[in-house]
Formats: structure tokens, C-alpha cells, sequence
């Protein structure tokens, strides 16, 4: 009686057991009701056996016991697929660990044979490489040598005159003309024999005299490539002496147009300079008051009026290359000047375009080498066609520019019309 009790007790906790398990299943299953996680009614839960279910519960445990294993088999597959995972990407790390240890090696190698090599700039002194700096052109420029960066670079710039050898001085009122003339001989004496840029500008309105600085380069006169001066006209005779080495000249002077004609006594300047070639002349330049050696000059730009472009043109029978920008002064015809037979290209245009209303320049001119001309077309005149064909005697420019070019008519446009006339040269034509 004693035994059968306790056995009685075991079955009932094994039922126990067994209800929990299958109500906590129950729960999970999505697809059970909530009527299926009730126990039926009936049931002796004193007859279940761990393991041995009633008939009646055969169907709710069979779908209770797939949805075990299927889970169960799931998550087995995701733990297998993790580990093989892990297992590849610790193959993957070791073989990028040995390449980077490749690398740092070979970095390391090439490191130390870098360090080997003598580059021959770090064995120079300053003096070796200061030495031979030179102007990639001979402008003139503004930089200051480096005669303040320490007292080795300081000795080297003051004995190297090359760095000493383009000077710009602009004066206007507010300078210190003492300091300016020091200022000036002291690069001058600094740039020993070398061959010199100068500019020197003078404001239109100053008041401090220019004298000693013009005498301070002329002194120097012999060693100027290139210069450029804006002086009062008061200084320009001083522009005397040899200068075989002067290419290049840009020339101003404040003198009043006053002068329509040539005066009886001009300025003659720069005869001695036999290698002039190039001259730039600003708005301030009157050629009837001051007179270069046209002859020689092969390019020429310039500000003037038809009048003192004619006048210059006259005496550049070596002209190869002209810009001029002409003042609008339109006057009775220029008498036709000597074909320039080397001009080879011409630019015309107008400082005031909105005035312009014809030239008396371009009927005078006979250019039978001309290759290309740009031209404001205003200047062309009433007939630009005309006006073009007789620059050349023998054939129109192989290159024609038209710009500023109005409508001529509303059948045919500038551009069509300048291409039907020179068929065979190449026509631009800007409105």
C-alpha cells in the first residue's frame, strides 16, 4: 500500500512534468490556438508515462514535436555555418598578417637604401647655387633679394649681382627722395657688370624733381637691356651715352599735346643704341617732340593719333610687327606713306570706340608682305572690302580680324560678306 502510493506520487510528478512541457510548447507554436494549450478534459494525467502520451494527444504532439525539431535543426545549421565563418576569416587575417609584414619589411628596405643615396644640392654651399640664379626673362621686377634671411644668405646675395640686377622704382609725392637716389645706387653698385632692368616711374602729378635718379642710371647706361621711363619731359635729354646691349624700350614723357607737327628743335635720344628693336611708347609720348632711331625698330606698340602714327611709320621701313591704339581725331587725309615691305602683322584698335567714325591711317598704308591684320572695323570706312584689298597690291592678308563689326545688311551677315571677298583667307569676325 505504501509502495503504490509512492508510485502513485512519482506518475503524478512525472505528469506534472510532462503538462509543463507541453504547455510551454504550446506557447511558442504559432500555429496552435489557444483552445490546443488548454489540457482536455478527461485526461489522467496519473496514466502518462515520461515518454507515452494518450491517444487522444497523438495529433496535437506530432505538430508540437516538428516544431521542435525544426527549430532545434536550425539553430544547428546557423552554429555550423557561424564556426565554418570564423574559421575562413581566421585563414583570411593570418594571410593579410603575412602580407603586411611583407610589405613593412620590403618599406623598411627600401628605407635604408634611400638613406644611402647623397643628393648633390645638399653638398652645395649657398654661394654654389645663388650663384646662378638668373632672370628667366630681364623684366623688371619687384622681389627683394634674400639679403634678411640670415647672415650666410646675406653675404651670398650681396656678391651675387645677378639678384641685384632688375630695379623698379615708382615715385609719387609721398617719397622720401633722399632715400630713394640711395636706395637706387645701391642696387646699382650691388649688380656689378650684369646686364640691367630699370624701371623708373614718374606720376603725372609729382612734384619732387627726378634729376639725380635719371643721372644715376645713365651712368649705368652702357649695361641697360631693357628699361622703362616715365619722366617729365624735362629729363629726357639726359638719356645720352652708349648702349649696345639695350633691346627694349618703354617710353613715356609728360608732355602736353601741344604739338601737332614736328618742332624745330625735338628731343633726339637713343642714337647709340645699334641692338633696339622693340619699342613701347604709352599715351603720353609725342613724336614730334622727341625722335628714336625708327629705322631700326622692328615692333612697335603704341597710344597716338593718325598723325604721329604716320609720322613714326614714315621712318620704320623695318617694321615687321605694329599695335597701335589710335585717338579718334578724324582730320583732312594723311599723304600716302612708303610701303613698309617687312610689316608682316598689324593691329589697329580705338581707345574710344564710341567716337570712332572712320581713320585716315589705313588709306595711306601699303603693306605688300602683310600676313595678318586685326582691325576695328570703323576704321575700314565706308568701303571695308575696298580699304583691305589695297593694303596689299598683290593679294588681301592670308589672316583677317574684324572686331566691333556692324551689320551691313539683313541678307547678309559681316562675316559672310568679309569670307565671299577673301575666299581664301581665314576670316574672324567679332560684333
Amino acid at each position: 500500500m505504501r509502495r503504490r502510493r509512492r508510485r502513485s506520487l512519482g506518475g503524478v510528478q512525472k505528469a506534472d512534468l510532462m503538462d509543463h512541457v507541453i504547455w510551454h510548447a504550446f506557447s511558442r507554436a504559432s500555429t496552435v490556438t489557444t483552445a490546443q494549450r488548454s489540457v482536455p478534459s478527461g485526461l489522467d494525467l496519473t496514466n502518462i508515462q515520461w515518454g507515452i502520451l494518450p491517444e487522444q494527444l497523438n495529433p496535437t504532439f506530432a505538430v508540437l514535436k516538428f516544431q521542435m525539431s525544426a527549430d532545434l535543426s536550425d539553430a544547428k545549421s546557423a552554429r555550423a555555418a557561424a564556426r565554418t565563418r570564423i574559421t575562413e576569416l581566421d585563414v583570411e587575417i593570418e594571410a593579410l598578417q603575412r602580407l603586411l609584414e611583407a610589405r613593412l619589411f620590403e618599406r623598411d628596405k627600401c628605407q635604408e637604401e634611400l638613406a644611402t643615396y647623397i643628393y648633390p644640392v645638399l653638398t652645395l654651399a649657398v654661394r654654389d647655387y645663388v650663384g646662378n640664379i638668373h632672370p628667366l626673362h630681364p623684366s623688371v621686377s619687384r622681389t627683394v633679394p634674400p639679403a634678411r634671411i640670415c647672415r650666410a644668405w646675406r653675404t651670398v646675395a650681396l656678391s651675387t649681382p645677378t639678384l641685384w640686377s632688375a630695379i623698379e622704382l615708382m615715385l609719387d609725392n609721398a617719397d622720401s627722395f633722399e632715400h630713394l637716389v640711395q636706395l637706387l645706387e645701391t642696387w646699382l653698385t650691388r649688380s656689378g657688370g650684369c646686364p640691367l632692368s630699370i624701371a623708373l616711374l614718374c606720376d603725372y602729378d609729382v612734384e619732387i624733381s627726378t634729376t639725380a635718379l635719371v643721372e644715376a642710371i645713365v651712368r649705368h647706361a652702357s649695361r641697360w637691356q631693357e628699361i622703362e621711363l616715365l619722366l617729365p619731359y624735362d629729363d629726357l635729354p639726359q638719356l645720352t651715352g652708349v648702349m649696345p646691349l639695350l633691346r627694349t624700350l618703354t617710353l613715356g614723357a609728360e608732355t602736353l599735346r601741344t604739338a601737332s607737327a614736328p618742332v624745330a628743335d625735338p628731343v633726339v635720344i637713343f642714337t647709340e643704341a645699334p641692338n633696339l628693336k622693340e619699342v613701347v611708347l604709352s599715351e603720353y609720348f609725342n613724336p614730334f617732340c622727341i625722335t628714336l632711331p625708327w629705322s631700326q625698330i622692328t615692333k612697335l606698340t603704341a597710344t597716338l593719333y593718325d598723325r604721329e602714327a604716320a609720322a613714326i611709320l614714315r621712318d620704320a621701313a623695318a617694321l615687321e610687327e605694329c599695335c597701335l591704339t589710335l585717338f579718334y581725331k578724324l582730320t583732312s587725309p594723311i599723304p600716302p606713306i612708303p610701303p613698309l615691305p617687312r610689316l608682316r602683322s598689324l593691329v589697329l584698335s580705338a581707345l574710344d570706340t564710341w567716337r570712332v567714325a572712320g581713320t585716315i591711317l589705313l588709306p595711306a598704308l601699303t603693306l605688300p608682305a602683310l600676313e595678318a591684320i586685326k582691325v576695328f572695323e570703323p576704321f575700314l570706312g565706308s568701303d571695308p572690302v575696298a580699304t583691305l584689298s589695297a593694303l596689299r597690291p598683290h593679294g588681301y592678308p592670308p589672316r583677317i580680324k574684324i572686331f566691333g563689326a556692324g551689320s551691313t545688311s539683313d541678307v547678309i551677315t559681316p562675316h559672310e560678306m568679309y569670307a565671299a571677298a577673301f575666299p581664301e583667307a581665314i576670316v574672324n569676325v567679332e560684333l
